[in-house]
């Protein structure tokens, strides 16, 4: 889900700026000049991407307090917090301004003095949420940690995503990894791509490729004891990119005496959900 810039037209040089740094470090990132086209619904637009959003940064400035347009959506962005029980709002102070009440007991990044840490502060904050490279998925009984990595071998390249399972109640967890290595023609368009800055695009769209090949009922398999386990597939897409794909498993800590049903589908799915909600689209040719 892309981040929300809630602002005041008036300070469209300050914001511009601050969205192309934040593009820059790989955030996905909502302006409504960036998004809107001729004849499109402007509240209908805005209110969908607020109510979608991961997270809203609120420039505030003079201009921004003072804004019917920019109150509403913070009212917005509060009204959300309230609901879901968790920090959206990250208020960028950019003048002298009055800090509306609800916000005052937030910490803010201040970019009166020192804009460079203050763009620091605002990308460590959104890394929680905007980083396609790993993620958590947490449910009533367990929760999914995961993380991707990729190297080359030889002009090879080779992508691997890792995920754990643990349960609240559980003794043990449940390592597994998919690791899919390119063909040469595959390789050559993921040093294209890595040279755009859009490796973690190449790699969702090739996670996507792999999800939609999985059979409709998924990916299940069984873990009887400790040692590891592994499925093989192949992988194709028109101009000659293939991919050979390994998925492993495993179960790490006590036994409980239990054989243990693993369904890899899932974590690919939330792995390939996350990404796809905080990547940006690729550039054009």
């Amino acid at each position: 889900m892309p981040i929300f810039i809630s602002h005041s037209q008036k300070d469209r040089a300050f914001v511009d700026t601050l969205a192309a740094n934040l593009v820059q470090n790989k955030h996905h990132i909502w302006m409504d000049r960036w998004e809107l086209k001729v004849g499109d619904s402007l509240l209908d637009k805005v209110q969908s991407a607020l109510t979608d959003s991961s997270a809203i940064l609120v420039v505030l400035s003079k201009n921004s307090v003072e804004s019917a347009w920019c109150k509403r959506e913070l009212n917005a962005g509060l009204m959300r917090e309230l609901e879901e029980r968790k920090t959206l709002l990250m208020p960028c102070v950019i003048d002298d301004c009055t800090i509306p009440l609800f916000l005052r007991d937030k910490v803010y990044a201040d970019f009166r003095a020192n804009p460079d840490e203050a763009l620091e502060q605002v990308n460590r904050a959104l890394a929680g949420i905007s980083n396609p490279l790993q993620g958590r998925s947490e449910t009533p009984r367990f929760n999914t940690d995961w993380s991707l990595d990729w190297k080359s071998i030889d002009d090879t390249h080779i992508m691997e995503w890792t995920f754990v399972d643990h349960g609240h109640d559980w003794p043990y967890v449940i390592l597994s990894q998919c690791v899919i290595v390119c063909n040469e023609e595959a390789s050559r368009r993921f040093a294209q791509a890595m040279a755009r800055d859009e490796e973690d695009i190449f790699m969702r769209d090739v996670l996507a490729l792999l999800v939609a090949s999985l059979p409709p009922d998924g990916l299940t398999v069984r873990i009887e004891d400790a040692r590891e386990r592994g499925v093989s597939a192949q992988l194709s897409r028109p101009g000659g990119e293939a991919f050979a794909v390994r998925f492993s498993y495993r179960r790490l800590g006590q036994d409980n005496g239990f054989d243990t049903v693993v369904y890899l589908d899932n974590n690919l799915k939330i792995a390939l959900e996350h990404m796809t909600n905080v990547t940006r689209q690729p550039a054009g040719p």
